[in-house]
């Protein structure tokens, strides 16, 4: 893990995460649209609940499924169920970092019903196991406390 961006993790300099821009980047190009801003709302509303559809999404932000997605593509390059699922795993590597949780704390708070979909999105986006990346981590925390980062 050898690259810290503006969050307060480090990822690995291949990660998928390292290699596009900033979920605040992405916000900022979203903020043209109102119906897209409902949509970021929502987001950071609700994206702990496992239950969230595409057509949930979809009502809140006032437009059809089809037209949401045709707007994220415009303003964002993305998809709702690529944005959902990299704010997820952004807020999870925000958590790893922050505090001592176990994995099945992480996943379940930010909204993954399984550990399954939990680690396949992880390694898509982060290039490793969650196990591996609350390694280094934890390595990284004893070696800061002796002054010998492992980043």
């Amino acid at each position: 893990m050898d690259q810290r961006d503006s969050h307060n993790y480090f990822l690995p300099a291949f990660s998928l995460l390292a290699t596009q821009e900033t979920l605040a980047a992405v916000r900022q190009r979203i903020l043209y649209s109102r119906r897209l801003e409902r949509l970021w709302e929502f987001i950071e509303r609700c994206y702990s609940d496992p239950d969230i559809h595409l057509g949930d999404a979809a009502k809140r932000s006032g437009v059809s499924r089809d037209h949401l997605n045709i707007l994220l593509g415009r303003f964002a390059n993305t998809t709702f169920h690529e944005l959902l699922a990299r704010y997820r795993i952004e807020k999870c590597l925000e958590l790893l970092n922050e505090r001592n949780y176990t994995l099945t704390e992480v996943y379940s708070r930010c909204g993954f019903n399984s550990p399954t979909t939990f680690e396949r999105q992880f390694k898509r986006w982060v290039g490793c196991l969650p196990i591996q990346y609350k390694s280094k981590v934890t390595r990284n925390r004893r070696a800061t406390r002796n002054h010998h980062p492992d980043f």
